[in-house]
Parts: structure tokens; C-alpha cells; sequence
């Protein structure tokens, strides 16, 4: 896992296949794939929002 920007996290948003997103209210989570690969990508509410990614 990853610490990523914002910005890093509206990009991969936008070209990521999304499959299931799940908001468990102090974080939203998306599954899914991103050039073939499985990817989870995690906003929190932390801070200004932190962002992580598991590829």
C-alpha cells in the first residue's frame, strides 16, 4: 500500500474499472482493475483526505 495525492487518486479514478465501491463512513473504498491488474483504491477522511493504493 501507498500514499498517493489527490490528484493521483482523481486520475486512477478515472481510468480505473471500477467493480464495487464500499463506504464505510470514515473511508471509501473501490475494487476493481486498472490495465488488467487488480487495484484497491482507499480515500479516507484523515486529514485532507488521504489516499492509498493497493496494487
Amino acid at each position: 500500500m501507498r500514499k498517493i495525492t489527490t490528484g493521483e487518486m482523481a486520475e486512477i479514478l478515472e481510468i480505473m474499472n471500477i467493480k464495487q465501491s464500499i463506504d464505510s463512513g470514515f473511508a471509501v473504498t473501490h475494487h476493481g482493475d486498472l490495465d488488467g491488474r487488480a487495484i484497491i483504491a482507499i480515500s479516507t477522511c484523515r486529514g485532507e483526505g488521504d489516499c492509498y493504493i493497493v496494487d
